[in-house]
């Protein structure tokens, strides 16, 4: 993905933009601080190619934002400029699960395990499954506090379950309900969960 840097720090002009921390299917993630507040954050930048796609992403920084858990990414600002969503988040300079995870200790993976089971209680009390639990998607903060992230996909559900309206998710973590198209309810997250740790 080739994005505006000029753009993006037009439509963010209270912060300084640095290096590319990370990509993905739908956009990338952008170091950078908070000029007045000397805050390190990470600007998640989405292409948003219709409305629908815009208010998808929308929808995710609301979801977080709602969220207050100690293992929850926090979300600081929402911004739209164009095509361009731009999602501004604490910065998780810890890395990932998955440069992390090797050689990590059985008590180690123990508190992983427990750290994103009570952030997936949170959300799920909120009636939102994540749907995309895996390694890549479980971040450190630079104190090494394990965070879930990426609510990009979350589905909110009524009730205990919902029925999956398409099959998405990354499928060495999806739970068989999720990959057939099933009822998904809180269970599919904790699959990914066992899958992950």
């Amino acid at each position: 993905m080739i994005v505006d840097r000029a753009q993006v720090a037009a439509a963010l002009p209270g912060y300084e933009l640095g290096a590319q921390l990370g990509a993905g299917a739908y956009g990338l993630v952008l170091a950078g601080r908070h000029r007045r507040l000397n805050r390190q954050v990470a600007i998640k930048v989405l292409t948003a190619d219709h409305d629908a796609a815009a208010g998808s992403f929308d929808a995710e920084a609301r979801l977080l934002a709602s969220m207050d858990h100690p293992h929850i990414v926090r979300v600081h600002d929402y911004t739209e400029d164009h095509d361009l969503c731009l999602i501004v988040m604490e910065l998780l300079a810890g890395g990932t699960l998955t440069r992390r995870r090797k050689g990590m200790s059985p008590e180690g993976a123990c508190a992983v395990g427990l750290a994103v089971a009570s952030a997936l209680s949170h959300a799920h009390g909120q009636g939102v499954l994540h749907r995309d639990i895996k390694t890549d998607n479980m971040l450190f903060d630079a104190t090494g506090l394990l965070k879930v992230t990426d609510f990009g996909i979350a589905k909110i559900v009524e009730g205990s379950a919902a029925t999956a309206s398409a099959v998405i998710g990354t499928p060495t973590y999806m739970a068989p309900e999720q990959i057939r198209g099933g009822r998904l309810g809180p269970a599919t997250d904790l699959y990914a969960l066992g899958v992950s740790c």
